[in-house]
């Protein structure tokens, strides 16, 4: 840690500027304040130099770059957020572990299949297996440079998974804390962004794509218990799943609120079974006509606790004219804001980025501190999704998935720490 008076000064560089870099850059300027730390958007790169110029203007980023490696080399950067297409995660990834970065923020999903890039065509089973193995080898990279790898589900950083861990913490001396059922979805009428429709860029749809987010706390949350109750993290070991192409398959008409899927998967669905034969069940769609829907419930041998993410009614709000709202945006994705909405005010705090980012600042501040969201999370969370696929063209037979998430060793120290979780809740 640096000194009461010494100032530190933290380079971020980012890349992308779609949605993700959006969202990335503006929540550097959100995190909770650190004394004499100040962070510098150092650098932003986009294979259309033109956007990462525009980019860098209006969020006042210091340098754009057309080559992330030529940015890494010019910035040398503490954090390296690489918000880009789904493509290009390995590469920058490995690129980010050879320059040494500090701390590499990897978007979700972690990579994709190498053999889209190259043009081939396999089943689910060879591309689960060859994703993985790309992904061991990303790894084992990012470990030999000292690099700390967060991986950005910012899921896992919402306040209602927070409070959930504050009281797995409280139930565990009290011979309880275990989590017997989880329950999530992720959800809006279609991404905006060009490549998402385009395997060979996005990698997949709504498995791939969203029910990935509520299956990171999903994991999340089985480590934590885990290493409270037994010392170490409950590991996924069986999936089953569907993959479905819904709207494709629709008249024409049907599609008329919606970006209709042409290539990927629009509805996904998920079981998970853990090595404690507890159960997780997550969806993703691309069919939710009203906006983002994001929920996440867990019951677990003391209680339920369900996060309504958004919508939730804490706030409602009636306008009889959309018109009257210009151009604010009630809550993410809502098509129109007249009638009744429940606005989300906040949001990069309520869907969890600001927590997030703030823990990548954390871990390049302090050297011994690791990501709550990290490499064997991403690690397990590939291994589910790419088995999903798997299952869902075999009928949504369970896949074994134990030789990938019980078969490799992790350092102990890339597992979660739940003790250094910020508490949300207040005490008597």
């Amino acid at each position: 840690m640096t000194s009461n008076t010494e100032q530190r000064t933290l380079r971020v560089a980012i890349s992308g500027t779609g949605f993700a870099g959006d969202f990335t850059a503006r929540v550097f300027q959100m995190i909770p304040h650190k004394n004499n730390v100040s962070i510098e958007l150092s650098g932003i790169t986009s294979g259309h130099l033109g956007n990462a110029r525009n980019f860098a203007g209006r969020y006042g980023v210091g340098a754009a770059f057309e080559q992330h490696r030529d940015m890494l080399e010019a910035v040398k950067p503490h954090i390296d957020c690489i918000a880009c297409a789904n493509h290009a995660h390995a590469q920058y990834v490995l690129e980010a572990a050879e320059a040494g970065v500090p701390v590499i923020v990897l978007e979700k999903p972690p990579l994709i299949w190498p053999g889209y890039l190259d043009g081939r065509q396999a089943d689910a089973a060879v591309r689960k297996a060859e994703s993985m193995d790309a992904f061991h080898e990303v790894l084992e990279a990012v470990e030999a440079a000292g690099s700390k790898l967060l991986y950005a589900e910012n899921f896992v950083y919402l306040d209602g998974v927070r409070a959930l861990v504050t009281l797995l913490r409280e139930a565990e001396p009290r011979d309880k804390g275990k989590i017997l059922l989880q329950q999530g979805v992720c959800a809006h009428q279609g991404s905006h962004a060009p490549a998402y429709d385009m395997p060979e860029k996005s990698g997949g749809g709504a498995l791939l794509n969203k029910a990935c987010h509520p299956l990171g706390p999903a994991l999340y949350l089985k480590q934590v218990e885990g290493i409270l109750r037994e010392g170490a993290p409950v590991r996924p070991v069986k999936v089953a799943a569907a993959a479905l192409q819904v709207l494709k398959r629709q008249p024409h008409a049907s599609g008329e609120h919606f970006r209709v899927m042409q290539n990927v998967d629009d509805y996904a669905r998920i079981t998970v079974v853990f090595e404690d034969d507890t159960v997780a069940e997550l969806t993703g769609h691309d069919l939710s006509i009203s906006g983002i829907r994001n929920a996440f419930s867990v019951i677990a041998d003391f209680g339920q606790y369900d996060m309504r993410v958004n919508p939730s009614n804490a706030h409602e709000l009636f306008l009889p004219d959309g018109d009257m709202a210009g151009d604010v945006l009630m809550r993410e994705k809502l098509p129109t804001p007249q009638g009744t909405s429940f606005p989300s005010p906040m949001q990069f705090h309520t869907h969890g980025y600001v927590s997030e980012i703030d823990d990548a600042v954390r871990c390049a501040l302090e050297r011994e501190r690791r990501p709550q969201s990290g490499a064997m999370l991403a690690w397990d969370t590939l291994a589910v999704l790419m088995a999903g696929y798997e299952s869902a063209e075999k009928d949504s037979r369970f896949i074994d998935i134990s030789e990938y998430t019980l078969g490799r060793d992790f350092p102990p120290e890339v597992a979660p720490d739940p003790l250094l979780v910020d508490e949300v809740l207040q005490r008597t």
